[in-house]
Protein backbone atom coordinates (compact mmCIF):
# COMPACT_ATOMS: atom_id res chain seq x y z
CA UNK A 1 0.00 0.00 0.00
CA UNK A 2 1.35 3.43 -0.84
CA UNK A 3 1.29 5.76 2.05
CA UNK A 4 -0.41 8.84 0.67
CA UNK A 5 -1.00 11.98 3.43
CA UNK A 6 -2.49 15.77 2.91
CA UNK A 7 -1.71 18.97 4.43
CA UNK A 8 -5.49 21.13 4.22
CA UNK A 9 -4.69 24.91 4.40
CA UNK A 10 -7.57 27.01 4.47
CA UNK A 11 -6.65 30.08 2.24
CA UNK A 12 -8.51 32.38 5.00
CA UNK A 13 -5.05 33.00 6.34
CA UNK A 14 -1.13 32.56 6.11
CA UNK A 15 1.08 29.83 6.77
CA UNK A 16 1.04 29.63 11.10
CA UNK A 17 3.39 27.76 13.11
CA UNK A 18 0.61 25.10 13.95
CA UNK A 19 -0.12 24.60 10.21
CA UNK A 20 3.58 24.95 9.78
CA UNK A 21 4.02 21.93 11.82
CA UNK A 22 0.72 19.82 10.80
CA UNK A 23 2.53 20.06 6.94
CA UNK A 24 6.38 19.14 8.35
CA UNK A 25 4.88 16.25 10.28
CA UNK A 26 2.89 14.84 6.87
CA UNK A 27 5.58 15.04 4.86
CA UNK A 28 8.32 13.38 6.77
CA UNK A 29 5.90 10.54 7.43
CA UNK A 30 5.15 10.22 4.09
CA UNK A 31 8.61 10.79 2.50
CA UNK A 32 9.94 8.13 5.54
CA UNK A 33 7.98 5.67 3.88
CA UNK A 34 8.23 6.28 0.13
CA UNK A 35 4.97 7.67 0.12
CA UNK A 36 2.82 11.27 -1.13
CA UNK A 37 2.82 14.10 0.00
CA UNK A 38 -0.20 16.34 -1.07
CA UNK A 39 -1.32 19.71 -0.12
CA UNK A 40 -4.89 20.55 -0.56
CA UNK A 41 -6.45 23.93 -0.74
CA UNK A 42 -9.80 23.87 1.18
CA UNK A 43 -11.68 27.16 0.16
CA UNK A 44 -15.66 26.41 0.61
CA UNK A 45 -15.42 29.09 3.59
CA UNK A 46 -15.61 31.60 0.82
CA UNK A 47 -16.11 35.01 2.72
CA UNK A 48 -13.40 34.32 4.71
CA UNK A 49 -10.69 33.38 2.12
CA UNK A 50 -7.96 36.31 0.97
CA UNK A 51 -6.34 37.13 -2.06
CA UNK A 52 -3.31 35.78 -1.63
CA UNK A 53 -3.84 33.01 0.94
CA UNK A 54 -3.58 30.01 -1.65
CA UNK A 55 -0.34 31.64 -3.16
CA UNK A 56 1.41 32.62 0.35
CA UNK A 57 0.45 29.01 1.59
CA UNK A 58 2.14 27.25 -0.86
CA UNK A 59 5.24 29.72 -1.59
CA UNK A 60 6.07 29.01 2.42
CA UNK A 61 5.39 25.68 2.85
CA UNK A 62 8.06 24.96 -0.50
CA UNK A 63 10.47 27.81 1.16
CA UNK A 64 10.33 25.84 4.31
CA UNK A 65 11.83 22.64 1.97
CA UNK A 66 8.69 20.49 1.57
CA UNK A 67 8.61 19.28 -1.71
CA UNK A 68 4.96 18.40 -3.01
CA UNK A 69 3.90 16.17 -5.04
CA UNK A 70 0.12 16.88 -5.82
CA UNK A 71 -1.53 20.47 -5.28
CA UNK A 72 -3.13 22.66 -7.52
CA UNK A 73 0.41 23.76 -9.29
CA UNK A 74 1.41 20.42 -9.49
CA UNK A 75 -1.55 18.36 -10.60
CA UNK A 76 -1.86 14.10 -10.00
CA UNK A 77 -4.74 12.04 -11.41
CA UNK A 78 -6.74 12.71 -8.33
CA UNK A 79 -7.38 16.22 -8.54
CA UNK A 80 -8.24 19.04 -8.62
CA UNK A 81 -7.17 19.73 -5.39
CA UNK A 82 -9.07 22.96 -4.93
CA UNK A 83 -12.13 22.01 -3.28
CA UNK A 84 -14.11 24.93 -4.85
CA UNK A 85 -13.62 22.78 -8.51
CA UNK A 86 -15.04 20.37 -6.85
CA UNK A 87 -18.56 21.24 -5.87
CA UNK A 88 -19.97 18.78 -7.95
CA UNK A 89 -18.59 15.57 -6.98
CA UNK A 90 -19.89 16.65 -3.39
CA UNK A 91 -23.18 17.05 -4.61
CA UNK A 92 -23.47 13.81 -6.29
CA UNK A 93 -22.31 12.44 -3.01
CA UNK A 94 -24.91 13.90 -1.36
CA UNK A 95 -27.61 13.09 -3.66
CA UNK A 96 -26.34 9.22 -3.03
CA UNK A 97 -26.97 9.38 0.46
CA UNK A 98 -29.98 11.26 -0.03
CA UNK A 99 -31.17 8.15 -2.39
CA UNK A 100 -30.14 5.81 0.12
CA UNK A 101 -32.00 7.69 3.09
CA UNK A 102 -29.14 8.77 4.85
CA UNK A 103 -29.56 12.27 4.38
CA UNK A 104 -32.84 14.61 3.54
CA UNK A 105 -33.31 18.06 1.93
CA UNK A 106 -33.81 20.67 4.57
CA UNK A 107 -36.13 24.13 3.96
CA UNK A 108 -35.74 25.79 7.46
CA UNK A 109 -34.92 28.70 7.11
CA UNK A 110 -32.37 30.68 9.31
CA UNK A 111 -35.11 32.40 11.57
CA UNK A 112 -36.51 28.60 12.21
CA UNK A 113 -33.17 27.51 13.19
CA UNK A 114 -32.34 30.72 15.50
CA UNK A 115 -35.81 30.09 16.95
CA UNK A 116 -34.82 26.26 17.35
CA UNK A 117 -31.63 27.42 19.07
CA UNK A 118 -33.17 29.53 21.27
CA UNK A 119 -36.04 27.54 23.00
CA UNK A 120 -33.31 24.40 23.20
CA UNK A 121 -31.08 27.18 25.29
CA UNK A 122 -34.13 27.75 27.75
CA UNK A 123 -34.40 24.11 28.77
CA UNK A 124 -30.21 24.30 29.56
CA UNK A 125 -29.05 22.93 25.68
CA UNK A 126 -26.13 24.85 24.84
CA UNK A 127 -24.83 22.82 22.05
CA UNK A 128 -27.80 23.27 19.22
CA UNK A 129 -29.04 19.76 17.77
CA UNK A 130 -31.25 20.28 14.98
CA UNK A 131 -34.47 18.54 15.96
CA UNK A 132 -35.20 16.46 12.45
CA UNK A 133 -38.17 18.07 11.33
CA UNK A 134 -37.75 18.09 7.85
CA UNK A 135 -36.41 14.59 8.14
CA UNK A 136 -40.16 13.95 8.11
CA UNK A 137 -41.14 15.60 5.57
CA UNK A 138 -42.96 13.58 2.84
CA UNK A 139 -42.10 12.65 -0.41
CA UNK A 140 -44.69 15.00 -1.81
CA UNK A 141 -44.08 17.99 0.25
CA UNK A 142 -40.24 18.11 -0.37
CA UNK A 143 -41.05 17.32 -4.39
CA UNK A 144 -43.22 20.53 -4.12
CA UNK A 145 -40.43 22.38 -1.96
CA UNK A 146 -37.88 21.52 -4.66
CA UNK A 147 -40.46 22.17 -7.84
CA UNK A 148 -41.10 25.73 -5.72
CA UNK A 149 -37.10 25.98 -5.63
CA UNK A 150 -37.51 26.73 -1.91
CA UNK A 151 -34.15 27.05 -0.46
CA UNK A 152 -32.43 23.73 1.12
CA UNK A 153 -29.55 22.56 2.40
CA UNK A 154 -28.65 18.80 2.91
CA UNK A 155 -28.14 16.60 6.45
CA UNK A 156 -26.94 13.63 7.24
CA UNK A 157 -29.04 11.24 9.83
CA UNK A 158 -27.37 10.86 12.58
CA UNK A 159 -28.40 7.69 14.59
CA UNK A 160 -28.39 7.81 18.49
CA UNK A 161 -25.81 6.41 20.30
CA UNK A 162 -23.89 4.92 17.67
CA UNK A 163 -20.32 4.18 19.05
CA UNK A 164 -16.86 4.81 16.30
CA UNK A 165 -13.86 3.80 17.85
CA UNK A 166 -10.48 4.74 16.18
CA UNK A 167 -6.53 3.88 17.18
CA UNK A 168 -5.63 7.14 16.94
CA UNK A 169 -1.26 7.55 16.10
CA UNK A 170 -1.11 9.68 19.19
CA UNK A 171 -3.56 9.20 21.64
CA UNK A 172 -4.36 5.53 21.28
CA UNK A 173 -7.30 3.84 21.28
CA UNK A 174 -10.55 7.26 21.14
CA UNK A 175 -14.29 6.36 21.40
CA UNK A 176 -16.64 8.33 20.62
CA UNK A 177 -20.91 8.36 21.27
CA UNK A 178 -23.13 9.87 18.12
CA UNK A 179 -25.89 11.09 20.65
CA UNK A 180 -24.18 14.74 20.99
CA UNK A 181 -24.06 15.64 17.11
CA UNK A 182 -27.51 15.79 15.79
CA UNK A 183 -28.51 15.90 11.95
CA UNK A 184 -25.81 17.85 10.27
CA UNK A 185 -25.77 19.96 7.34
CA UNK A 186 -23.03 18.48 4.32
CA UNK A 187 -24.57 20.78 1.88
CA UNK A 188 -25.16 24.31 2.53
CA UNK A 189 -28.11 26.31 0.93
CA UNK A 190 -25.48 28.23 -1.54
CA UNK A 191 -24.85 24.67 -2.64
CA UNK A 192 -21.23 24.69 -1.09
CA UNK A 193 -20.23 21.69 0.99
CA UNK A 194 -19.80 21.56 4.55
CA UNK A 195 -15.66 21.19 5.68
CA UNK A 196 -17.00 17.87 7.40
CA UNK A 197 -18.56 16.43 4.01
CA UNK A 198 -15.84 17.38 1.98
CA UNK A 199 -12.94 16.48 3.60
CA UNK A 200 -14.50 12.88 3.33
CA UNK A 201 -15.26 12.73 -0.04
CA UNK A 202 -11.29 14.29 -0.90
CA UNK A 203 -9.94 12.27 1.20
CA UNK A 204 -11.55 9.13 0.40
CA UNK A 205 -11.01 9.63 -3.72
CA UNK A 206 -7.46 11.00 -3.61
CA UNK A 207 -6.51 7.26 -1.98
CA UNK A 208 -5.45 9.35 1.84
CA UNK A 209 -4.00 6.32 3.84
CA UNK A 210 -3.06 8.61 7.30
CA UNK A 211 -4.05 12.24 8.51
CA UNK A 212 -2.05 13.99 11.07
CA UNK A 213 -3.74 16.97 12.37
CA UNK A 214 -4.27 19.22 15.13
CA UNK A 215 -6.06 17.78 18.20
CA UNK A 216 -9.00 20.65 17.54
CA UNK A 217 -10.17 18.63 14.73
CA UNK A 218 -10.83 15.32 17.46
CA UNK A 219 -14.46 16.60 17.28
CA UNK A 220 -15.03 16.26 13.87
CA UNK A 221 -13.63 12.79 13.54
CA UNK A 222 -16.94 11.39 14.79
CA UNK A 223 -18.84 12.91 12.36
CA UNK A 224 -16.33 12.12 9.35
CA UNK A 225 -16.62 8.67 10.49
CA UNK A 226 -20.36 8.63 10.38
CA UNK A 227 -20.09 9.39 6.29
CA UNK A 228 -17.85 6.96 5.56
CA UNK A 229 -19.53 4.37 7.55
CA UNK A 230 -22.80 5.70 4.99
CA UNK A 231 -20.64 5.14 1.78
CA UNK A 232 -19.03 1.82 3.45
CA UNK A 233 -15.35 3.19 2.91
CA UNK A 234 -12.10 2.86 5.36
CA UNK A 235 -11.74 5.59 7.30
CA UNK A 236 -7.86 6.16 6.86
CA UNK A 237 -5.71 5.87 10.15
CA UNK A 238 -5.76 9.19 12.28
CA UNK A 239 -3.31 10.62 14.52
CA UNK A 240 -3.97 14.20 16.54
CA UNK A 241 -1.14 15.73 17.46
CA UNK A 242 -0.97 17.85 20.94
CA UNK A 243 -1.27 21.52 21.14
CA UNK A 244 1.64 23.54 20.84
CA UNK A 245 1.87 26.32 23.91
CA UNK A 246 3.50 29.46 24.73
CA UNK A 247 6.26 29.61 26.93
CA UNK A 248 3.19 31.16 29.40
CA UNK A 249 1.29 27.83 29.01
CA UNK A 250 -0.95 29.17 26.71
CA UNK A 251 -2.54 27.91 23.57
CA UNK A 252 -0.79 29.60 21.23
CA UNK A 253 -3.34 32.35 19.76
CA UNK A 254 -2.82 34.11 15.85
CA UNK A 255 -4.27 37.34 18.48
CA UNK A 256 -1.37 36.86 20.91
CA UNK A 257 1.21 39.53 19.46
CA UNK A 258 3.67 38.44 21.71
CA UNK A 259 5.26 35.99 19.02
CA UNK A 260 5.27 35.73 16.13
CA UNK A 261 3.33 33.13 14.63
CA UNK A 262 4.00 32.92 10.62
CA UNK A 263 5.96 31.33 8.99
CA UNK A 264 6.41 34.40 6.44
CA UNK A 265 7.44 36.82 9.82
CA UNK A 266 10.46 34.36 10.69
CA UNK A 267 11.13 34.61 6.74
CA UNK A 268 10.72 38.50 6.50
CA UNK A 269 13.41 38.35 10.06
CA UNK A 270 16.00 36.63 8.60
CA UNK A 271 15.65 33.46 10.16
CA UNK A 272 16.66 30.25 7.59
CA UNK A 273 14.39 27.76 6.12
CA UNK A 274 16.48 24.57 7.24
CA UNK A 275 16.44 26.16 11.19
CA UNK A 276 12.15 26.41 10.76
CA UNK A 277 12.36 23.06 9.17
CA UNK A 278 14.48 21.29 12.20
CA UNK A 279 12.95 23.72 15.12
CA UNK A 280 9.00 22.60 14.05
CA UNK A 281 9.51 19.01 13.35
CA UNK A 282 10.56 18.87 17.29
CA UNK A 283 7.56 20.04 18.07
CA UNK A 284 5.33 17.21 19.46
CA UNK A 285 7.81 14.79 18.21
CA UNK A 286 11.30 13.20 19.75
CA UNK A 287 14.01 11.47 17.84
CA UNK A 288 14.79 9.46 21.38
CA UNK A 289 18.32 10.65 20.47
CA UNK A 290 20.87 13.34 22.87
CA UNK A 291 20.85 16.00 19.81
CA UNK A 292 18.82 18.99 18.82
CA UNK A 293 20.12 19.42 14.88
CA UNK A 294 19.20 17.11 12.30
CA UNK A 295 19.35 17.87 8.64
CA UNK A 296 15.95 17.15 6.48
CA UNK A 297 17.41 13.88 5.17
CA UNK A 298 18.24 12.65 8.45
CA UNK A 299 14.85 13.77 10.23
CA UNK A 300 13.12 11.69 7.14
CA UNK A 301 15.13 8.45 8.03
CA UNK A 302 14.73 7.99 11.41
CA UNK A 303 10.62 9.96 11.82
CA UNK A 304 8.99 7.27 13.74
CA UNK A 305 5.33 7.72 14.68
CA UNK A 306 5.51 6.16 17.66
CA UNK A 307 7.55 9.12 19.01
CA UNK A 308 4.85 11.64 18.75
CA UNK A 309 4.43 13.67 22.21
CA UNK A 310 1.49 13.10 24.06
CA UNK A 311 1.96 15.89 25.72
CA UNK A 312 1.40 19.77 24.73
CA UNK A 313 4.85 21.13 22.87
CA UNK A 314 5.95 24.33 24.23
CA UNK A 315 7.00 27.37 21.47
CA UNK A 316 10.46 27.95 23.09
CA UNK A 317 11.47 31.28 21.64
CA UNK A 318 15.41 30.89 23.01
CA UNK A 319 16.18 27.55 21.47
CA UNK A 320 14.81 28.83 18.13
CA UNK A 321 17.14 31.33 18.38
CA UNK A 322 20.13 29.28 19.05
CA UNK A 323 19.25 26.60 16.68
CA UNK A 324 19.00 29.38 13.88
CA UNK A 325 22.71 31.08 15.08
CA UNK A 326 23.87 27.47 14.82
CA UNK A 327 22.66 27.62 10.89
CA UNK A 328 23.60 30.88 10.37
CA UNK A 329 27.32 30.37 12.06
CA UNK A 330 27.26 26.81 9.56
CA UNK A 331 27.00 29.15 6.54
CA UNK A 332 29.42 30.07 3.93
CA UNK A 333 30.73 33.35 3.44
CA UNK A 334 28.89 33.98 0.86
CA UNK A 335 25.30 32.82 2.01
CA UNK A 336 26.31 34.34 5.28
CA UNK A 337 26.78 37.59 2.95
CA UNK A 338 23.52 37.19 0.76
CA UNK A 339 21.55 37.00 3.81
CA UNK A 340 22.49 40.49 5.95
CA UNK A 341 23.30 42.09 3.38
CA UNK A 342 19.87 43.28 2.03
CA UNK A 343 18.37 44.15 5.84
CA UNK A 344 21.71 46.27 6.12
CA UNK A 345 21.29 48.06 2.66
CA UNK A 346 17.27 48.74 4.05
CA UNK A 347 19.02 50.96 6.51
CA UNK A 348 22.07 52.25 5.54
CA UNK A 349 23.94 53.85 2.41
CA UNK A 350 25.56 50.88 1.23
CA UNK A 351 27.92 53.60 -1.03
CA UNK A 352 28.82 55.50 1.89
CA UNK A 353 31.77 52.92 2.45
CA UNK A 354 33.51 50.49 -0.38
CA UNK A 355 32.66 47.00 -0.34
CA UNK A 356 35.61 45.93 1.72
CA UNK A 357 35.04 47.69 4.84
CA UNK A 358 31.41 46.21 4.49
CA UNK A 359 32.47 43.01 4.36
CA UNK A 360 34.66 43.29 6.89
CA UNK A 361 32.25 44.60 9.47
CA UNK A 362 29.60 42.42 8.81
CA UNK A 363 31.40 38.72 8.99
CA UNK A 364 32.47 39.41 12.16
CA UNK A 365 29.29 39.15 13.47
CA UNK A 366 28.32 35.51 11.82
CA UNK A 367 29.20 33.82 14.60
CA UNK A 368 27.21 35.99 17.09
CA UNK A 369 23.85 36.72 14.93
CA UNK A 370 20.97 35.13 15.91
CA UNK A 371 18.38 36.15 12.55
CA UNK A 372 19.06 38.25 9.66
CA UNK A 373 17.22 41.91 10.72
CA UNK A 374 19.48 40.97 14.05
CA UNK A 375 22.30 43.04 12.05
CA UNK A 376 21.63 46.18 11.82
CA UNK A 377 21.19 46.31 16.14
CA UNK A 378 24.61 44.80 16.33
CA UNK A 379 26.34 47.71 13.89
CA UNK A 380 24.76 50.62 15.33
CA UNK A 381 27.57 51.12 17.10
CA UNK A 382 29.64 51.85 14.01
CA UNK A 383 27.23 54.45 12.91
CA UNK A 384 26.36 56.51 16.01
CA UNK A 385 28.44 60.03 16.63
CA UNK A 386 27.78 59.61 19.90
CA UNK A 387 26.54 56.60 22.08
CA UNK A 388 25.38 56.53 25.42
CA UNK A 389 27.52 54.01 28.13
CA UNK A 390 25.33 51.55 28.96
CA UNK A 391 25.12 51.50 32.79
CA UNK A 392 27.06 48.02 32.90
CA UNK A 393 29.86 49.80 31.30
CA UNK A 394 29.68 53.12 33.87
CA UNK A 395 30.26 50.75 36.27
CA UNK A 396 32.92 48.59 35.16
CA UNK A 397 35.02 51.87 34.35
CA UNK A 398 34.15 53.36 38.39
CA UNK A 399 35.34 50.34 39.36
CA UNK A 400 38.69 51.33 39.24
CA UNK A 401 39.02 55.09 37.76
CA UNK A 402 42.43 55.81 37.88
CA UNK A 403 43.70 52.39 36.40
CA UNK A 404 41.06 53.43 33.65
CA UNK A 405 42.44 56.87 33.14
CA UNK A 406 45.85 55.31 32.72
CA UNK A 407 44.72 52.78 30.09
CA UNK A 408 42.82 55.31 27.85
CA UNK A 409 45.40 58.34 28.14
CA UNK A 410 48.18 56.34 27.10
CA UNK A 411 46.36 53.91 24.20
CA UNK A 412 44.67 57.68 23.44
CA UNK A 413 48.51 59.11 22.70
CA UNK A 414 49.53 56.13 20.88
CA UNK A 415 46.96 56.04 18.45
CA UNK A 416 47.11 59.31 17.69
CA UNK A 417 50.69 59.23 16.79
CA UNK A 418 50.51 56.27 14.53
CA UNK A 419 49.89 56.67 11.06
CA UNK A 420 49.21 53.06 10.28
CA UNK A 421 45.85 52.02 10.63
CA UNK A 422 46.18 48.39 9.51
CA UNK A 423 44.86 45.27 12.27
CA UNK A 424 48.48 44.44 13.31
CA UNK A 425 49.29 48.14 14.10
CA UNK A 426 46.43 48.02 16.61
CA UNK A 427 46.85 45.02 17.86
CA UNK A 428 50.73 46.29 18.36
CA UNK A 429 49.59 48.93 20.39
CA UNK A 430 47.30 47.66 22.59
CA UNK A 431 50.50 44.91 24.10
CA UNK A 432 52.58 48.26 24.13
CA UNK A 433 49.57 49.78 26.63
CA UNK A 434 49.47 46.52 28.34
CA UNK A 435 53.53 46.71 28.63
CA UNK A 436 53.52 50.08 29.36
CA UNK A 437 51.10 50.39 32.31
CA UNK A 438 52.07 47.01 33.81
CA UNK A 439 47.74 46.68 33.68
CA UNK A 440 46.29 43.39 32.10
CA UNK A 441 43.14 41.31 31.37
CA UNK A 442 39.64 42.83 31.87
CA UNK A 443 40.52 45.96 33.01
CA UNK A 444 43.24 46.38 29.52
CA UNK A 445 40.57 45.34 27.13
CA UNK A 446 37.62 45.66 29.17
CA UNK A 447 38.50 49.15 29.38
CA UNK A 448 39.53 49.78 25.92
CA UNK A 449 36.04 48.25 24.54
CA UNK A 450 34.21 50.81 26.34
CA UNK A 451 36.56 53.84 25.22
CA UNK A 452 35.85 52.68 21.33
CA UNK A 453 32.30 51.06 21.58
CA UNK A 454 30.46 52.35 24.54
CA UNK A 455 29.67 48.29 25.18
CA UNK A 456 31.37 46.05 27.18
CA UNK A 457 30.87 43.09 24.85
CA UNK A 458 31.22 43.02 21.15
CA UNK A 459 33.20 41.35 18.40
CA UNK A 460 37.46 40.99 18.44
CA UNK A 461 38.26 43.96 19.90
CA UNK A 462 41.43 45.17 17.19
CA UNK A 463 38.74 44.87 14.46
CA UNK A 464 36.41 46.57 15.84
CA UNK A 465 38.86 49.47 16.59
CA UNK A 466 39.53 49.18 12.80
CA UNK A 467 36.37 49.07 11.65
CA UNK A 468 35.43 52.09 13.71
CA UNK A 469 38.40 54.40 11.84
CA UNK A 470 40.95 56.62 13.97
CA UNK A 471 38.56 59.71 13.47
CA UNK A 472 35.76 57.97 15.03
CA UNK A 473 38.34 56.30 18.05
CA UNK A 474 40.08 59.03 18.93
CA UNK A 475 36.89 61.20 19.35
CA UNK A 476 34.96 58.75 21.17
CA UNK A 477 38.31 58.55 23.37
CA UNK A 478 38.18 62.35 24.05
CA UNK A 479 34.62 62.43 24.92
CA UNK A 480 34.88 60.17 27.52
CA UNK A 481 34.96 61.53 30.58
CA UNK A 482 35.91 59.05 33.73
Amino acid sequence: MEIRVRYAPSPTGYLHIGGARTAVFNYLFAKHHNGKFIVRIEDTDLERNIADGISSQLDNLRWLGLEIDETIDHEGKYGPYQQTKRLDIYRSHADKLIADKHAYHCFCTNEALDKMKAEQQKVGIFSFQYDGRCAKLSPAEVKKNLADKVSFAIRLKTPKNKIFTINDMVREEVSFNTKDIGDFVIIKSNGVATYNFAVVIDDYLMKITHVLRGEEHLSNTPKQLLIYDYFNWQAPRYGHLTLIISETGKKLSKRDGSLMQFIEQYRNQGYLSEALFNFISLLGWSSHQEREIYTKSELIKIFNSDYFSKAPSMFDVRKLLWMNNYYIKNLTQEQYLNLVVPFVKSEHDWESKDEQWWQELLLIYQKQLMYGAEINELISLFFENKPPLTKEAQDFLQTNPDASKKVLDDFKAKLATTDDWSLQEIENIIQQVKADTKITGKMLFMTIRIACSRQTHGPELAKTIKLLGKEQVLTRLTDLKL
